[in-house]
């Protein structure tokens, strides 16, 4: 099936796009259910969001179907990918396919592991985890590392390339959230749970 939308470049980018705007969804869908349900059981500090991406925080905690600064990065990506492919040899352009969708086809995954988490401890779960937003990011890293080293494995034993490309997805995902968790405010070494966290990551903006 990709070796066939290897030569529809359109396709390609209304996938792509539409794998952006699942994701995108998906976090909505769950920051809902963190509101409604969860928020009781988790809370992350500083700033208390499920959203990794800095950008982002704003648009998830209102919930925002429409975000401009979503909606430019899906439609730049979408567009890129497939042009991407007029400038990568042959023989690999089904590796870097799969590379460019497994990056999404991971984080959703997470995402409906996440939701359907949430919504099966609507009942059975008791008292509160508050965890630092650095600890949470290098958790999923840590997840997505074992994901990658799994996929390494099917890879080389079915020396597929589509296995390939997603492996070398997972590899990145893994990094790219120890990076972001790089940038986040470190855990001091006399860390206290906080008495309050910021509810609206824009908040502290409207206030200056």
């Amino acid at each position: 099936m990709l070796n066939t939308l290897l030569n529809h470049p359109v396709s390609i980018a209304l996938v792509t796009m539409l794998l952006m705007w699942c994701d995108y969804l998906l976090t909505l869908a769950q920051e809902k259910e963190r509101k409604k349900y969860y928020s009781k059981h988790y809370q992350s500090y500083p700033v208390n969001t499920i959203e990794g991406n800095p950008a982002f925080y704003e648009a998830v905690e209102r919930l925002k179907l429409f975000s401009p600064r979503h909606t430019a990065a899906m439609l730049i990506i979408g567009v890129a990918v497939p042009l991407s492919l007029f400038y990568i040899p042959e023989s690999l352009r089904l590796v870097f396919l799969a590379y460019a969708w497994g990056l999404f086809l991971i984080v959703i995954t997470q995402h409906l592991s996440n939701l359907l988490g949430y919504r099966i401890s609507r009942k059975g779960v008791h008292g509160k985890l508050l965890m630092h937003q650095r600890t949470g990011l290098m958790i999923q890293s840590a997840r997505y590392l074992s994901l990658a080293v799994f996929l390494l494995v099917l890879s080389v034993l079915s020396e597929s390339q589509v296995l390939y490309g997603v492996t070398v997805a997972g590899f990145t995902s893994s990094l790219r959230l120890f990076v972001l968790s790089r940038k986040i405010t470190p855990v001091e070494k006399d860390d206290i749970p906080p008495i309050e966290t910021v509810t609206d990551p824009g908040s502290s903006d409207k206030e200056d």
